[in-house]
């Protein structure tokens, strides 16, 4: 059984009739003494009713499926990621810790969860970990919603990396310009950044053309 369509539906019947008996239960006194029942009265019952189902379903259904979640994103291509020179002789890996390090100076309160292929986040991650190859979500208690970014390594012989930056919103614009500065961050540590929606048929872009119209900072925080 399908719990996350039948529960809603069941509990919308449930507090339909209990909406109900309480209007019954309300009118009674406007009842007639032959027993039938007033228009006024009848109409009455019938609202009451119409507001247990809708109060039902929609409690129930946003406790069975959650908040209301809707997705978009960008693919993006870039150049091998490479450890690169801090000192005579000294190689740095970068790490998540220093892509989250440019969302912080931008006011940006980020910590780091471990997604899957399918996007499921799974837990935090460990931001010393590389970001070759990194898969997380962008969590931020000031944004609704969260962006997965997943940069794979690219296949042995390959010049450019293939990944994507996926944004689930849960209301307002403020998981979109997560997205879109984590894109700008991005560009400020990768070689080569370009960037195109999923749904474009078009050639991607240089991140710097895709983010033009954002601020210095963020602005649809929560």
């Amino acid at each position: 059984m399908n719990r996350k369509f039948w529960i809603p539906v069941i509990a919308a019947i449930a507090c339909g009739a209990l909406g109900g008996a309480i209007g019954y239960l309300l009118a009674g006194n406007d009842l007639d003494n032959a027993g039938h029942w007033q228009p006024g009265v009848r109409r009455f019952i019938a609202f009451t009713g119409t507001i247990g189902v809708f109060v039902g379903y929609a409690v129930a259904a946003r406790l069975v499926r959650g908040k209301a979640v809707t997705r978009d994103g960008w693919t993006l291509s870039y150049r091998r990621i490479e450890p690169k020179a801090s000192g005579y002789r000294a190689l740095d890996t970068l790490k998540v810790k220093d892509f989250f390090a440019g969302l912080r100076e931008l006011g940006y309160e980020p910590h780091a969860e471990g997604c899957d292929d399918f996007g499921n986040r799974r837990g935090k991650v460990d931001e010393n970990d590389a970001l070759a190859g990194c898969n997380v979500a962008l969590v931020d208690r000031r944004v609704r919603g969260w962006v997965r970014v997943q940069l794979p390594v690219p296949a042995e012989g390959a010049a450019r990396g293939m990944g994507l930056i996926e944004i689930w919103n849960e209301g307002g614009e403020s998981s979109h310009e997560l997205g879109l500065f984590a894109m700008r961050v991005l560009s400020t540590l990768v070689d080569g950044v370009t960037a195109a929606r999923e749904s474009s048929r078009t050639s991607q872009d240089p991140v710097a053309m895709v983010t033009a119209g954002l601020g210095d900072r963020p602005v649809h925080r929560t």
